[in-house]
């Protein structure tokens, strides 16, 4: 193709129409067009659905103390139980903590939001002590689509901050939105009928309360009697012989191997890596943007299936130690407190739906003891 033709090709009436269209669509995702018909409990439905509710609800909970955290938070804390409990001493309490949320991700919706909440004096951070051995360099899709939702032009700049190495595929990713929700949109149109249905339930049933979620899940790992990850991968692996417990099901029984699976991957070793060294690193970016605003900073271990409590022994727990001193210290002290072992420390598998999130039994004993330390420590406003 000579110059000539290239240029007649460029100019090209059909071309600058497909061309327009596709700017157009591109424009109408980047205002926001598409987020209601996000799939339903997508990571990017997840994350507009949480920070929507909360900022909506600002008059009716605006928040002395608000939570961070993945999943672990999410279910593990009643937003319900906290606010009944500490209401005597004076404090509210709300939650921003997001399932599958990266440090990187929990940063940005403080970032964001945080500044939305001016009467905010102490941020509860929900830590697992197996996240700083399985700290990451590369950027997940997962990742991407919560950060593509909180503003996908800051995110770009934010992962070079965070240590991340990004693929050219990555930048595309948060660029265009168009390629963001491409597998969104192939669920879509494969499943309209059932994706209309999802979003006509939300509208007829909308969530009155302040607070975004509550756990309701009532399956166990008590009938499983599971005492370690090796024990907990063969008795749910899908070619199991070990009998489905009546109380369970077979999804049930499926997101348990799953996160026995997760937990398997997670390095044994309680000494300081690279990958922890990272991770406190990016956690002080963190504690940085919230002790700026006079915000006092609470960790927080939460309880979770005694099945994994040993790898949390005392060499895991001092390199926490140290690496939270380290983030913290240019800001405050360290102001920890340890519920690893709040729900017993024998088989507590009556409160845990799989080996690291709480069933409601668990969440409601959690929430309970939590807000009689936090009254404890915190006192009357």
């Amino acid at each position: 193709m000579n110059l000539k033709e290239l240029k007649a090709f460029l100019i090209d009436k059909r071309l600058l129409l497909a061309l327009g269209i596709l700017l157009f669509i591109e424009i109408l995702f980047q205002i926001g067009v598409y987020k209601p018909l996000l799939k339903k409990n997508s990571y990017a439905a997840n994350i507009n659905r949480v920070t929507e509710h909360v900022l909506n609800n600002k008059e009716v909970l605006d928040p002395d103390i608000l939570i961070v955290g993945t999943s672990v938070a999410f279910e593990g804390l009643s937003v319900r139980i906290l606010n009944e409990q500490l209401k005597e001493n004076g404090w509210k309490v709300q939650s921003i903590a997001i399932r599958g949320s990266e440090l990187v991700v929990q940063h940005r919706i403080l970032e964001k939001y945080l500044d939305e909440f001016k009467n905010v004096k102490y941020v509860l951070h929900i830590l697992e002590p197996g996240m700083a051995w399985v700290d990451r360099t590369e950027t997940i899709d997962p990742t991407l689509a919560m950060l593509s939702e909180l503003g996908n032009f800051r995110a770009i700049s934010l992962i070079k901050e965070f240590e991340y190495t990004p693929d050219r595929s990555s930048y595309v990713y948060l660029a265009f939105k168009s390629v963001a929700y491409r597998k969104d949109l192939g669920d879509l149109f494969i499943n309209f009928n059932e994706r209309i249905k999802a979003i006509s339930r939300r509208n007829k049933n909308p969530n009155l309360n302040p607070w975004d979620y509550e756990n309701v899940t009532a399956e166990s790992l008590g009938p499983y009697q599971i005492n370690s990850i090796e024990d907990c991968l063969a008795k749910t692996k899908p070619d199991s012989s070990f009998p489905l417990p009546k109380e369970s099901n077979p999804d049930h029984k499926r997101m348990i191997f799953e996160t026995c699976t997760v937990a398997n991957s997670v390095p044994k070793s309680s000494e300081e890596t690279e990958s922890t060294k990272r991770y406190f690193r990016r956690l002080q970016k963190m504690y940085e943007l919230i002790a700026k605003k006079n915000i006092h900073i609470i960790d927080i271990f939460a309880p979770y299936s005694n099945a994994i409590r040993a790898l949390n022994e005392t060499g895991r727990m001092t390199v926490w130690e140290n690496g939270l001193n380290s983030a913290l210290s240019p800001y405050q002290k360290l102001d920890q407190i340890d519920m690893q072992d709040s729900l017993g420390t024998g088989d507590n598998g009556k409160y845990c739906f799989d080996l690291i999130h709480l069933n409601r039994l668990g969440m409601e004993s959690f929430s309970i003891a939590l807000s009689k330390k936090l009254a404890g420590r915190l006192g009357k406003k």
